[in-house]
């Protein structure tokens, strides 16, 4: 795991200072080793969190024998051993026993054709000198983030937006205003920042390295396996995600356990310990004396599985220290609200190994979220606004689920659970227009496949990079074995009834844990990291004195809206309930953020 950053433009020479800046702005991401490729016209930057033969000799940039490849690349590939001795096999050498090299051999070998056959996370630039050409490519399912800049003949890309803005100032983009507040999260392409933008997974960029054009394809499709088939079994899931689990053992200096209680995570450990003679060391967060602790849960696997496990409390104070450094590394609002407690939990992960695994991605494989147990009352709510008129719809239920839902595409809103309308009233302005949650949702007929499609592509993302950037704050790599294209292979094949039959959530995940974890946990009401936001924000000494921001004369968010009525709304929601404190969250994190985009580094007078 590591960070990357890599510039192309026709006869630029990049400058020292920019390579140097860039290094420091990616150091978090791997400061066990940095190295960079200056040449004219290109320029590659890497730091290294060292994970597979983490000696010397498996540095990046690494070039082939010849010289004519380099490669810089972020992630892991888990099938890189199956790789390997084919490649050996048709007469390749190898230098290191990392994955490095087998994806440099690899491309020697297959050429982009290389990109079909790796299995695992990764963000990785090519520059081939004998076609004069530079690749630029994501993994499928978009472990990794990848973000992109294209101003005339330049085009950059790096591990994280900032190392960009060493080419244009930050500016806040409004389209991504929009999606912050209704779903927190702006999905697909969007960045965050105007000019700049997210590969998209499975994408591979073609960079021509004599006059800057771009070229862009589609590799892999993910959704492409979302079609259900009667034939696949819940034994046939297991073993996948069995296999996928062994694959994500693969390290070279160990890994530990992300345990938070649910089932995901405690199936990962469950699993993980049958396969190993040593005593896994996991680590939790827990909310002592609180409703949300889900610390008897954690001990329950722990002792279970015989696991060294760790559990870091977290106070309120704590976490409000904490917040601005976590939106500094998401480069945005947090997308939830797990997001600074697994920072805090990383930094004490790092004091003991690199390399942690997650339960992320189980709930968007196997449908572990209320809306596959009320599908049906969703569908049924979507056609009926399409059928009765706004007028014979009075304000109360049960036509309130039906007006909610008027003119939008129940999939695509299917993850946003808070009053999104009262924000839309605030910001008129700021309405989200259709995107990639309705384009991927019309791709479907059953609205289960349309509720699987968003969810694996605009909800998951968020999870994952939330995963990437918390873990890498703290210079630990986060891997997700329920987040793996052989598995969703499998998964997405599921028959519909025995997948998300309604009523339920993710019914084979949890067949599948009752093997070997106890129905109290299996069946227990679903928790997800959530914290008591509606009682922290009423303290103005701690989170509160963010909420002040949003209504401050100053406040960059009320230049949005109605400064008036976004100060009463603040009031009111303050007074309310556990569902109001996701909207107190949103409003003071994207305060929060838009504040830290005018404290971004200035473009370097060169890059610009």
């Amino acid at each position: 795991m590591c960070g990357i950053a890599a510039f192309f433009q026709p006869g630029q020479p990049f400058s020292p200072d920019l390579i140097d800046a860039v290094d420091r702005d990616l150091f978090h991401r791997g400061p066990d080793s940095g190295g960079h490729l200056s040449e004219p016209g290109r320029a590659l930057i890497f730091r290294r969190l060292a994970i597979q033969d983490p000696q010397a000799r498996a540095d990046q940039p690494m070039t082939d024998p010849t010289g004519d490849v380099t490669l810089i690349f972020n992630g892991e590939i888990y099938n890189f051993p199956a790789l390997r001795d084919d490649l050996e096999q048709r007469g390749y050498a190898f230098r290191t026993t990392g994955d490095t090299e087998v994806i440099l051999n690899g491309y020697l070998c297959w050429g982009d054709g290389l990109l079909d056959r790796l299995e695992g996370m990764f963000a990785l630039v090519l520059v081939d000198r004998r076609k004069n050409i530079a690749l630029i490519a994501r993994d499928p399912l978009g472990i990794k983030p990848l973000y992109l800049l294209r101003r005339g003949t330049l085009t950059a890309v790096a591990s994280e937006a900032r190392p960009l803005h060493r080419f244009q100032r930050a500016e806040a983009d409004p389209a991504a205003i929009s999606e912050l507040l209704t779903f927190g999260w702006a999905a697909g392409r969007i960045s965050n920042y105007r000019g700049i933008e997210r590969l998209p997974g499975g994408t591979l960029l073609t960079v021509d390295l004599s006059d800057g054009s771009v070229t862009e394809r589609r590799y892999c499709d993910p959704l492409e396996t979302l079609e259900a088939d009667a034939t696949v079994t819940a034994e046939e899931a297991e073993d996948a995600f069995a296999r996928s689990l062994e694959a994500h053992l693969i390290s070279d200096v160990g890994y530990s356990l992300q345990l938070s209680g649910g089932v995901d995570s405690s199936l990962v450990a469950a699993l993980a310990a049958g396969l190993e003679d040593r005593r896994l060391k996991s680590f939790s967060i827990g909310l002592e004396g609180h409703a949300y602790d889900e610390t008897p849960y954690q001990t329950m696997v722990a002792e279970r599985y015989g696991l060294q496990h760790e559990v870091t409390p977290l106070s309120v104070d704590e976490y409000c220290e904490a917040l601005p450094t976590a939106i500094r590394h998401m480069e945005g609002p947090t997308p939830h609200g797990g997001c600074t407690t697994l920072m805090m939990l990383c930094r004490r992960i790092q004091k003991e190994t690199k390399v942690v695994l997650t339960g992320e991605g189980a709930d968007e494989f196997f449908g572990g979220y209320l809306r596959y147990g009320v599908w049906r009352k969703t569908a049924q709510q979507e056609r009926l606004a399409g059928l009765i008129p706004s007028w014979l719809s009075p304000p109360v239920w049960p036509f309130k689920g039906i007006n909610r839902l008027r003119g939008l595409d129940a999939a695509a809103y299917g993850a946003v659970y808070h009053d999104f309308g009262a924000l839309n009233a605030l910001f008129p302005d700021l309405v989200p227009e259709p995107g990639l949650r309705e384009r991927v949702s019309g791709r479907f007929a059953d609205f289960r496949d349309r509720l699987f499609a968003v969810d694996q592509t605009a909800y998951l993302e968020s999870l994952l990079v939330r995963q990437d950037k918390m873990s890498m704050a703290a210079s630990v790599e986060a891997r997700v074995p329920f987040t793996h294209l052989p598995l969703a292979r499998v998964l997405n094949r599921l028959p519909h009834d025995l997948r998300a039959p309604g009523g339920e959530t993710k019914p084979v995940l949890k067949r599948i844990a009752e093997k070997y974890l106890p129905t109290d946990l299996t069946r227990r009401r679903k928790i997800g990291l959530w914290l008591p936001y509606h009682e922290w924000y009423r303290d103005r000494d701690r989170l509160g004195r963010y909420l002040d921001m949003v209504t401050a004369p100053d406040s960059r968010l009320a230049s949005f809206g109605d400064r008036t009525r976004l100060s009463g709304f603040v009031e009111k929601t303050l007074q309310g309930d556990r569902s109001a404190g996701l909207i107190l969250q949103r409003l003071a994190e994207l305060e929060l953020w838009l504040r830290s985009v005018d404290q971004e580094a200035a473009p370097m007078s060169e890059a610009a």
